[in-house]
């Protein structure tokens, strides 16, 4: 879905008239959104950034054979040399990148302990039984693997048209990630951060892109305000005959 959304953005913003960059603040002083669905039309959207912000300070768990849902854009950019294969995942059959078919909450069709990295952004809020995936991410690892997770904090709901029959069902903390993770992962092997502040929120939710903000304005961090919550949980080396 990245890829295909990736490409529908270039292809509308060649179309478009100049950038209308939100500098008047007060214009978002309304009952509806400045931009709808996210703003992905106008530029990356507030959410992706830190979502790539994540993966990049990462990075160095993204190695060996990867995993990631709907597309491997980001195994690509952020894996760099130190992924030797590549697989994603997704249940849509008409996606051209998918290599593997199946629900992420019941992946019979992997076997176990099959993978080093699992790369999965803004996923587990598709998914009623997000317990029961959060088991087969632990499942598929090998041991000593990492899965890398973002999940939406603050958001709009995901609008249909993005996630075809899908629903988004959703929204999460810090705590209910980390005891989601350490459940299965343990607490020494789960680590959990959160970005974004209020301003970014509200930027977000008005459908404002990250061209529209500063890098500082981006990067303070506030934790009572978790826009995006991201967790690095580690499979123990010691589960090999699990």
């Amino acid at each position: 879905m990245r890829k295909w959304l990736s490409t529908q953005r270039q292809d509308f913003r060649r179309k478009l008239l100049p950038f209308d960059r939100v500098t008047d603040f007060s214009k978002l002083r309304r009952l509806t959104p400045y931009r709808p669905a996210f703003g992905w039309h106008r530029g990356k959207c507030i959410d992706r950034y830190y979502v790539e912000k994540f993966l990049q300070e990462n990075r160095d768990a993204i190695r060996g054979s990867v995993l990631e849902v709907c597309n491997n854009e980001y195994t690509k950019r952020f894996g760099g040399k130190q992924f030797a294969k590549s697989d994603v995942l997704d249940l849509n059959e008409n996606n051209p990148a998918r290599t593997i078919t199946a629900d992420l909450s019941h992946c019979d069709a992997i076997g176990d302990t099959t993978f080093d990295c699992i790369i999965c952004t803004q996923t587990l809020l598709l998914i009623y039984n997000f317990t029961a995936a959060v088991h087969e991410l632990y499942r598929i690892l090998r041991p000593g693997g990492v899965v890398l997770v973002t999940i939406p904090g603050i958001s709009q709901i995901c609008p249909t048209n993005m996630i075809g029959a899908g629903a988004d069902y959703w929204r999460f903390t810090r705590h209910s990630a980390r005891r989601m993770f350490a459940e299965r992962f343990g607490s020494e092997n789960t680590q959990v951060v959160t970005y974004g502040n209020v301003l970014a929120a509200v930027a977000f939710l008005h459908g404002l892109v990250v061209p529209e903000l500063t890098a500082e304005e981006l990067d303070y961090h506030d934790p009572d305000y978790e826009l995006t919550v991201a967790v690095r949980a580690r499979k123990s080396v010691t589960v090999a005959n699990e």
